[in-house]
């Protein structure tokens, strides 16, 4: 390897590098923190009502609607609450040193800030645990940290970024799991591990579920072919390990696995049971006056009376499911490189910047074509990276398929949110990665020069940088500082990055 590329390939690869990746992310992430007004785009008011609400409860299990909490939805039945009752201790600290709700709002953004830190530092052991090197796994994250919504999203009230690093633990736990049924040594404490966090990070948000389910499917799998007929033998060896455990153990992971059972039987068997859906619609649980306070619920009742009404007179505007692919496909993709303000400007929408968006969709489509061909190679004795795609592409089909049979009910494009991949980004990264080492295995500089591109072309505009770019005073808190602050960040970066047009004016975007 030439002596120049040998210094990046050691730069790169360096536990210092890695380091320079969190405190990047931090530094990004803190900056949208104190700066941007509340609320933010992705539901930061309705995470935040909902955890005002949960502070004046000591139980997360609520038996009836709150009071006041229509406009939130029949959270008595909400699968997804788990997030919102744990901020709400932290919120009932802060609110009782002040009543200043943006410092409040500051404070709760910084918890979740925190949160993802924890998550990349979970994925990164993850990612290395597979068997991809440690250049690639750092050039990944901080690719994934220059993605425009992770640190956005980051920067905000959202149970998003506490379901980041449940994923990334339970996908550990199951790595764990499988050496041990491979070895013939099974551990009750891993195994109620994986069940424990797996209960708890469903109850976080419902759309955990495909990826717990895929996760059991593929480890029962693993578990058929390493036992074959005698599977009788692994769990007799759980309950060994079972005994094994000192009483301390033993007693934390019951409790824990009844704890868990009973929170998860109480929300989501009960909903499936009494109204055949883990997340029912509003209106199944509570009157369509009471629901129509929440905003999504009503939005979406008016457009399904529409296109009934639409029906009716004999045309159907539903497209199939061609014309939605498409359409998942580039508003995914846009919407993971976009720029968006909350309501103060009624959810202003700005293009991708054209260099790191367009990197992406290289990236992306390269690794597509890579994975068909070596796909083989990948895989060979690794069953680590197999689990990471097998659970990533089944939870993207269900979100997939989920987003279809909403279309098809409203006739509305809605959950296209590109966020709603953060979660499976990173372990299909990972897999891609691993086919870029396979293809370049013989052309080690080419591998270094390739990634220092790919990073100057992320750094054109990606994370922070697009929140800049594409903001202006509306985004920002009212605060003379902080405004001050940020527009000579905008005037600094102005000439350096290369924006393209800040408006667009079609219904698909081709790099205006």
């Amino acid at each position: 390897m030439h002596k120049y590329t040998k210094r990046i390939y050691n730069l790169l690869s360096s536990k210092g590098f890695s380091l320079f990746i969190v405190l990047f992310f931090v530094f990004e992430s803190a900056w949208i923190a104190v700066s941007a007004a509340f609320p933010q785009a992705f539901d930061e008011d309705y995470h935040f009502g909902i955890i005002k609400i949960y502070s004046h409860h000591i139980s997360p299990l609520l038996t009836s609607q709150p009071v006041g909490a229509n406009a939130f939805g029949a959270l008595a039945r909400d699968p997804s609450y788990l997030y919102q009752y744990l901020m709400s201790f932290p919120y009932r600290l802060i609110s009782f040193l002040t009543p200043d709700q943006l410092t409040q709002v500051i404070f709760l953004r910084f918890i979740n800030i925190g949160l993802v830190v924890i998550s990349l530092f979970l994925f990164y052991k993850l990612i290395r645990k597979t068997g991809v090197s440690k250049i690639l796994t750092n050039i990944i994250l901080l690719l994934f940290i220059l993605i425009p919504i992770v640190p956005q999203l980051s920067a905000q009230i959202n149970y998003d970024n506490l379901l980041l690093p449940l994923i990334a633990w339970t996908l550990l736990i199951s790595l764990r799991v499988i050496d041990q049924i491979r070895s013939h040594k099974p551990s009750f404490r891993s195994l109620a591990s994986l069940l424990i966090v797996g209960l708890f990070s469903s109850l976080v948000k419902y759309v955990y579920l495909p990826i717990f389910l895929a996760l059991i499917i593929f480890l029962s799998i693993v578990l058929i072919r390493n036992y074959k007929k005698n599977i009788g033998q692994y769990f007799r060896g759980i309950l060994t390990s079972f005994k094994k455990e000192s009483k301390v153990i033993k007693t934390i992971l019951i409790l824990l696995l009844v704890l868990s059972m009973g929170m998860f039987i109480q929300r989501d068997v009960v909903n499936l049971i009494k109204y055949h859906n883990v997340a029912p619609n509003c209106s199944l649980v509570m009157s369509t006056k009471a629901c129509s306070a929440y905003g999504p619920w009503e939005y979406n009742d008016i457009s399904h009376k529409t296109l009934i009404e639409t029906k009716s007179h004999g045309h159907n505007p539903i497209q199939g499911p061609i014309y939605y692919t498409k359409q998942w496909l580039y508003w995914m993709w846009f919407r993971l490189f976009f720029a968006i303000n909350g309501p103060q400007s009624s959810f202003a929408n700005y293009p991708p910047l054209p260099l790191p968006s367009a990197a992406s969709l290289i990236i992306f489509a390269a690794g597509i074509v890579i994975f068909i061909k070596y796909w083989k190679k990948i895989f060979k004795d690794n069953v680590y990276l197999l689990l990471l795609f097998s659970t990533s592409i089944f939870y993207v089909l269900v979100l997939y398929l989920q987003g279809y049979a909403s279309y098809r009910y409203t006739n509305v494009l809605e959950n296209m949110n590109g966020r709603y991949l953060l979660p499976v980004i990173l372990p299909l990264v990972a897999v891609f990665a691993k086919g870029y080492s396979v293809a370049l295995r013989k052309h080690q500089n080419i591998k270094v020069i390739l990634a220092v591109i790919v990073l100057v072309l992320f750094l054109e505009g990606g994370g922070l940088f697009t929140f800049i770019a594409r903001s202006d005073d509306t985004w920002d808190i009212p605060n003379k500082t902080v405004r001050q602050l940020n527009n000579s960040a905008r005037h600094l970066t102005e000439p350096i990055i290369i924006n393209g047009n800040k408006y667009y004016w079609t219904n698909t975007w081709f790099f205006n």
